[in-house]
């Protein structure tokens, strides 16, 4: 039977070098006094990160931050076969201590020659003499995932399918909205903003909370622009509200007539979204709720936000909307998800929610 298998790569600098952490096994297990990294099995029902942020805690006192993996692979001794996964990681809070293994050494890649390592662990030291240890990380990266929870991450990763799951880091929104605030005039956030794509899901949100927070309206409007091509994910479209748009709505509805038009699928969610929190009150025109009508998209999360928007001009204008319901303006999947949308909202009536499920709209040619 495979047994599942985590280890750590923790490095530091010292005196210049990159050194990456080494524990001795204790005598009396298996495989006595080889040098392995500090890891351990897989529970039952744990995620490969979770079990290591349990094996640091146990064996180094430490909490730590679960990066992008290194290597993995296999390997079959006498009494246990093993598929061991090496992932980057890093101390967020507590003292490195010696709590399980017999010793603990920092060495850097020249100095493997002088340990004897556990098998296993042959291919892992190869990769590292051959490629290094360096994390290929920038500084906002590493604050980032300083502020990593892996609970959240694997909350995170179940609700947005379309990002790789080794591309979330597990940072709360409230702590990226902090750090857009606290980046904002840094030097290098210019450069941030440039450099895309980004590689993480967080730093996606981090742009797009830095893009929110813009003044001048064709600026705001040059970011936007060269980043929605890039945005891979519902969560990081939707959490984009320029505060700059709510005197701008003259210029705005050209700059949405675009992204509409856009071949990119959420820059066209984000030209809905635009006009249904932007144009559904004092300035809102009909001819919106037809554009958005008309939008013929096979993609799972445009016709959403098209329901989305259906289900909130509803709650606003109620009697200029049913038509596009009643006459058979939508189709049938975005019509189907409108009027669930609408008679799970708090601002349609009991009798207007009896009216939506008794509808039987009419068909177009």
């Amino acid at each position: 039977m495979m047994q599942e298998v985590v280890a750590a790569l923790i490095c530091r600098e010292m005196d210049g070098k990159r050194q990456f952490l080494i524990a001795q096994r204790p005598e009396n297990k298996a495989r006595g006094l080889l040098w392995e990294f500090v890891g351990g099995k897989v529970e039952v029902g744990e995620s490969r990160e979770a079990a290591l942020e349990r094996e640091c805690r146990e064996e180094l006192g430490v909490s730590i931050s679960v990066g992008a993996l290194y290597w993995e692979g296999r390997h079959s001794y006498p009494d246990l076969e093993v598929h061991l996964s090496l992932f980057r990681a890093a101390v967020k809070t507590g003292t490195i201590q010696k709590l399980e293994h017999n010793d603990l050494q920092w060495i850097t890649p020249d100095e493997i020659g002088q340990f004897e390592f556990c098998p296993a662990d042959v291919e892992i030291l190869k990769q590292i003499c051959k490629q290094g240890v360096e994390d290929g990380l920038t500084e906002l990266q590493r604050e980032l995932f300083a502020m990593q929870d892996l609970r959240y991450r694997n909350f995170t990763g179940a609700l947005i399918p379309t990002v790789s799951p080794d591309r979330v880091i597990g940072v709360r929104t409230p702590k990226l909205r902090t750090l857009a605030k606290n980046i904002q005039n840094r030097a290098s956030t210019a450069s941030f903003l440039a450099e895309l794509p980004h590689r993480y899901y967080e730093e996606n949100n981090l742009h797009a909370f830095l893009i929110s927070a813009g003044k001048d309206y064709r600026q705001t409007i040059g970011e936007l622009d060269r980043f929605l091509p890039f945005v891979d994910n519902w969560a990081t479209c939707d959490s984009m509200s320029p505060k700059v748009f709510r005197k701008n709505h003259a210029a705005l509805r050209g700059d949405v007539a675009r992204w509409i038009k856009s071949d990119h699928p959420f820059a066209v969610r984000f030209g809905i979204k635009t006009l249904m929190t932007e144009f559904l009150d004092n300035d809102f025109c009909i001819s919106d709720a037809y554009t958005v009508a008309q939008i013929d998209s096979d993609e799972y999360y445009v016709k959403m936000m098209q329901a989305w928007y259906f289900a909130t001009a509803l709650a606003k204008h109620y009697e200029k909307i049913l038509p596009f319901l009643r006459e058979g303006k939508l189709s049938p999947w975005v019509y189907r998800m409108t009027v669930r949308k609408a008679c799970e909202s708090y601002r349609i009536t009991e009798a207007q929610k009896a009216e939506l499920r008794a509808l039987v709209p009419q068909k177009t040619e």
